[in-house]
């Protein structure tokens, strides 16, 4: 009788194919079976690369995953990379539970995290898009989205003091940290900028198989017509303050690509640069143009003049205006007009570097956000609301953006002369970095510890910093003092945590995040405040809320109108705010259910 043909017989080659079919738990399964196939699938490389690849989207950068994706099999553990990375899915799952379990550690939880950089991101993002019934669906989602962009705003931060130490970062990198700031949604990436890029240069040359042999003008003058033709045209007078036109991601992924000049110029240079022509950027006085250098020992029209001089010829191009070629005699009269002395000239018509473009961003998304904030300070006249919801990229996350960047990249003994300058001038930044970390980003501590203190090493603020982020970290791993209802006065308090309202003189929408049995702010406050003007006085329930405009309040109980009854629902502005205290809508009580129970345990 013939002997039945054994599965393991079979040659370790095609049985590595046929396991690379397999999933990982699986193939776990089928090591246990036989010593035999247990070799196999422990020592396989190819299997545990194969699993490295198709289980994960992202790798943390620290990496080098493309490198060793194309380099020798054995150039890697593969199955302890895997073992690796399941291991910090696990991690960071255990982690975000304990952020939404309570408000005792959560910064350190979040900062635990943010550390494992894009390695957490599959699990993170896996979790934003939790079903809708989840128990703790609004908490859930707030937190992956708030760690998210602190991941995101770490390799900015990184990238920028990158840039400030003199390394070469491209333009659209330094500038995409912006995107990395104030974007949300999976296809914030710096690569995908750069890939967005690449594609556009392949059809270039797709579209001009004869490209290579033009002349840098001829060159200069395809480019800028290829771009347009895909709608990079600039943005129109109406949208030219547009805060989305700022942002070279989105310009990018934007079907009309409207942008700023300083952007339209960015992304002239950056395809340009990737098939082969110097185009570099030309900060002139309010507006950006594009200088077109020819190779050495040639003329923009292709002729070959050899010299020995290091001077080399160009043309101005305007990416913004449908790239049309400037003339140099117009651009110093613009100068003479504007009363530029004939001296400086030269500093506004010479390239200007890519920390110079970065800071000109700045100052545009500033000036964007002023305008937004003055339109919307005339239409809602009647005290705040939720325009930021319209608003995208968002409005407090591109401002925090360029507060980051002009600590970092803007003052320097180069710009302004004197060590003493530069700290005067980060001091009039640091103010409005702290207001908005306490307000929406308490988590960046860390970065706050690590990238601004040292900026005031020896000087009075330093100390300081570093007793309030002490301060933090210390409070942060207390545990919230109980507020307990069984006590007279606090049987008092009327309204519980979660309760939604409409302030009854302002009108705006709030939810009640924390209550006080009488007023609890300071003397100043209260008598600036007419605290005791009020009909209760400072001796009635104050109540802490949250404001559908992303502020927070304390607020009288005599001003709240309790929402009530099937029509009081929570606009869309107040459920994404929500989650950082709340775990979810009940739609039957018309409340929030609280995440904060360790501070107020009965509400």
């Amino acid at each position: 009788m013939a002997t039945a043909s054994s599965f393991t017989a079979l040659p370790t080659e095609i049985l590595e194919a046929i396991f690379l079919h397999l999933d990982p738990r699986a193939l776990i399964a089928v090591s246990q079976t036989s010593k035999h196939n247990n070799k196999i699938t422990i020592e396989s490389p190819v299997i545990w690369r194969h699993f490295c690849r198709t289980r994960f989207r992202f790798w943390d950068s620290h990496h080098d995953i493309a490198a060793k994706f194309s380099g020798p099999l054995s150039n890697v553990d593969w199955r302890r990379l895997f073992a690796l990375r399941i291991g910090i899915e696990k991690k960071t799952l255990r982690l975000l539970n304990k952020v939404l379990e309570s408000q005792q550690g959560r910064i350190r939880y979040i900062n635990e995290i943010a550390d494992f950089g894009d390695d957490a991101r599959e699990t993170l993002l896996d979790q934003y898009k939790c079903p809708d019934d989840t128990e703790d669906v609004l908490a859930r989602r707030y937190y992956t989205n708030a760690i998210l962009e602190r991941i995101r705003r770490e390799k900015a931060i990184h990238l920028w003091k990158d840039l400030a130490s003199g390394a070469d970062i491209s333009m659209e990198k330094a500038l995409g940290a912006y995107d990395l700031f104030a974007r949300s949604g999976e296809d914030v990436d710096l690569d995908i900028i750069s890939a967005d890029l690449d594609r556009l240069a392949q059809e270039l040359l797709q579209q001009h198989a004869g490209f290579a042999d033009c002349s840098t003008r001829r060159k200069a003058e395809m480019l800028g017509w290829f771009l347009q033709e895909r709608g990079f045209q600039g943005a129109s007078d109406l949208e030219y303050s547009a805060l989305r036109n700022s942002f070279i991601g989105l310009v990018l992924r934007s079907p009309d690509h409207q942008s700023l000049p300083l952007v339209s110029v960015a992304i002239y240079c950056a395809v340009a640069r990737r098939v082969g022509v110097d185009a570099r950027p030309c900060g002139f006085l309010f507006h950006v143009y594009c200088l077109v250098y020819a190779p050495k020992n040639y003329l923009v029209d292709g002729e070959y003049k050899p010299t020995s001089s290091t001077e080399l010829d160009f043309i101005y191009i305007d990416p913004f205006h449908a790239s049309t070629e400037v003339n140099p005699a117009d651009l110093k009269t613009k100068l003479r007009e504007s009363g530029v002395p004939g001296i400086d000239h030269e500093a506004f018509l010479s390239d200007t570097n890519t920390r110079e473009m970065v800071l000109r961003t700045a100052r545009n998304i500033m000036n964007s956000v002023q305008s937004i904030r003055q339109r919307e300070a005339g239409i809602y006249n009647r005290g705040p609301h939720h325009g930021w919801l319209d608003a995208y990229p968002d409005m407090d996350n591109a401002f925090y953006a360029t507060l980051w960047a002009m600590l970092i990249l803007g003052p320097s003994e180069d710009t302004l002369g004197t060590l003493s300058s530069v700290h005067t001038r980060r001091r009039q930044y640091l103010p409005y970095i702290l207001e908005h970390f306490q307000t929406h980003f308490p988590w960046d501590v860390t970065l706050l510890e690590q990238h601004v203190t040292p900026l005031f090493r020896n000087q009075p603020e330093g100390q300081r910093l570093l007793e309030f982020v002490q301060s933090m970290h210390n409070l942060d791993g207390m545990r919230k003092p109980v507020s307990a209802r069984n006590t007279p006065p606090a049987q008092k308090v009327r309204y519980k945590v979660g309760q939604l309202f409409k302030h009854k003189r302002y009108h705006y929408e709030g939810v009640i995040t924390g209550w006080d049995t009488s007023c609890d702010a300071g003397e100043e406050w209260i008598q600036h405040m007419g605290v005791d003007r009020l009909r209760g006085g400072r001796n009635q329930s104050f109540y802490h809320v949250m404001v559908c405009d992303k502020s927070v309040r304390y607020v009288a109980e005599e001003n709240i109108t309790p929402a009530i009854g099937r029509s009081a629902e929570p606009s869309e502005a107040m459920l994404r705010l929500a989650g950082r205290h709340f775990k979810r809508w009940d739609a039957e009580s018309y409340v929030f259910v609280s995440n904060i129970r360790d501070e107020y345990p009965e509400d």
